[in-house]
C-alpha cells in the first residue's frame, strides 16, 4: 500500500472530493466574479487570458479556504476572499501581498 500513487489512492481522492465540496462554490464564486470583472474592464480582449485570470482567482480562493480552515477558521472566509478578489483581480491582490510583505521584511 506504500508503494501506491497518491491519485490511485482512495483516501487522497475522498479527502479531494471533501475539499471540492467544501469550498469548491467558493472557488467557482470567485472564478465567475473575476471573469465578470474582467469582461466589464475590458482591458483583457483574449479568451485565453481571461480564463487564466479568472482560474487563478478560483484557485487561490480555494487555497484560501483550506489554510482557513487549518488555521481553525470558518469556511466562510472563503466567501469573503472569493468576492475580495473577483473585485480587485488577481493582479491587485498580488501587488498588496507584495506591500505588505516589504514591511513585514522592514520590521
Amino acid at each position: 500500500m506504500d508503494d501506491m500513487t497518491p491519485e490511485k489512492d482512495p483516501v487522497f481522492l475522498t479527502d479531494l472530493l471533501v475539499l471540492l465540496r467544501e469550498h469548491g462554490l467558493a472557488a467557482c464564486m470567485g472564478f465567475a466574479l473575476s471573469w465578470l470583472r474582467v469582461r466589464w474592464e475590458g482591458k483583457e480582449t483574449s479568451l485565453k487570458r481571461q480564463m487564466l485570470e479568472a482560474v487563478l482567482s478560483g484557485v487561490l480562493v480555494f487555497l484560501v479556504g483550506i489554510a482557513a480552515e487549518k488555521f481553525g477558521l470558518s469556511g466562510g472566509w472563503s466567501y469573503a476572499v472569493a468576492g475580495f478578489v473577483g473585485f480587485l483581480g488577481v493582479e491587485q491582490v498580488r501587488q498588496l501581498g507584495r506591500k505588505w510583505a516589504e514591511k513585514r521584511a522592514e520590521a
